[in-house]
Formats: structure tokens, C-alpha cells, sequence
């Protein structure tokens, strides 16, 4: 059994995996679940069983984006460490970073945004799940930062990580739009750690490096 829940797992990874380089490469709308399969080396009934439609793909990679935060709540649970704030930090430049050294991300997150807003309507909790995922992920962490330094009135850990939700949002959103010179590196990153140094000033912080154009 234990073999066969392996399997299943790398199944869905290679899936995953193909769908992602072919949306990156020939876009979204332009890529069939036959094409997923066959690059994947799997039939599409497997794609099926796995993720349903093309939709489902476009979520389950979404969803990749919280792994870090998920890994850094689990982190924090065992043990706080010395510099928490600075790893929060690190986290989301990583993925501002990584978005951004690839243009053809762009065209990929404004499918998602598409696909956001298409089930805002409250028809499926997928399209939520991801905002509040992230959200409860932050105030995780900024529960357990809260109890070695307090956020200042009228702050909670809930109230922190909602805000810090929709600043990400929003600063992924105006870049993706592409209306100005907005940089998500380091301009995105910059603001960021502002926010955070905000919370707990008495945090000490290392600076960004604003190599990125």
C-alpha cells in the first residue's frame, strides 16, 4: 500500500510538473490535457483522477507557492528562531525573486488572477482556500513572534497576517498588470520588510540586497 501511495505521488508530481513547463512555455490556453499527459508519460485519465481539468493544474501549482510558508510555520512551532523576522522576509523575496527572473510567470499569474475571479462568486472554496491558506500560515508565525515581542495596539497576529496577505496580493497583482515600473526586486522586497520592521520594530533586520533591476 505504502508503495503504491509512492507511486501516486510521483505520478502527480510528474503531472504537475509538465503542466507547469507547458503553461510556461506555450501558455495556458494553449496547452491540451492530451499534451499534459503524453509529456508527462501518463494517460489522461490519469491526469483526470489527479487534478480533474486544467483548472485543477493551475490551482495545484498556485498552492506550490505556500509550501515555503508552510515549512517556515512548522519551523517556528519546534523552535523560534534568533532572526524570525528576517526569514519571514527571505521568504517572500524568494518567491518576488523567482516571479519576476521569469517574464513568462506573467501571463501565467494572470491566469490565475482570471480564474480568481471567476469563482469569487462563492461557488467553490478552491479560489479562497489559497488566500486564507496564506493567511493562516502569517498568523501562525506571527503568533508565535508575538510571544517574544508584542505587535503594537491595535495589531493581533489575525489582523497582521490579513493585512500582509493582501499587501502581497496586491503588490503581485500591479506588477503583473504591468502599468508602471513597479519591480517586484527589489521595490516589492523593499516594501515588504517595511511592513514587517513596522509590526516589531525592535526586530533587528539584515537589509535586502537590491541587485535586481
Amino acid at each position: 500500500m505504502r508503495r503504491t501511495k509512492e507511486e501516486a505521488a510521483e505520478t502527480r508530481s510528474e503531472i504537475l510538473q509538465s503542466a507547469k513547463a507547458l503553461f510556461l512555455d506555450k501558455g495556458y490556453e494553449n496547452v491540451s490535457l492530451e499534451e499534459i499527459a503524453t509529456t508527462a508519460g501518463v494517460t489522461r485519465g490519469a491526469v483526470h483522477w489527479h487534478f480533474k481539468n486544467k483548472q485543477g493544474l493551475m490551482f495545484a501549482i498556485r498552492d506550490e507557492a505556500q509550501q515555503p510558508f508552510q515549512e517556515l510555520a512548522e519551523r517556528m512551532s519546534r523552535e523560534l528562531p534568533p532572526n524570525p523576522l528576517d526569514l519571514v522576509a527571505d521568504a517572500i523575496a524568494a518567491i518576488f525573486e523567482d516571479v519576476q527572473q521569469d517574464p513568462r510567470k506573467r501571463s501565467m499569474l494572470k491566469v490565475m488572477m482570471h480564474l480568481d475571479m471567476a469563482f469569487c462568486d462563492g461557488t467553490t472554496s478552491r479560489a479562497s482556500s489559497f488566500r486564507q491558506d496564506m493567511h493562516d500560515n502569517f498568523e501562525r508565525i506571527f503568533t508565535l513572534m508575538n510571544e517574544k515581542t508584542q505587535l503594537p495596539a491595535p495589531w493581533t497576529p489575525d489582523t497582521a497576517a490579513s493585512a500582509l496577505t493582501a499587501v502581497i496580493g496586491g503588490l503581485i497583482t500591479e506588477w503583473t498588470l504591468d502599468r508602471g515600473n513597479f519591480q517586484l526586486a527589489p521595490c516589492g522586497q523593499m516594501f515588504i520588510k517595511m511592513v514587517l520592521k513596522t509590526w516589531f520594530p525592535s526586530a533587528q533586520m539584515q537589509e535586502i540586497e537590491t541587485s535586481a533591476a
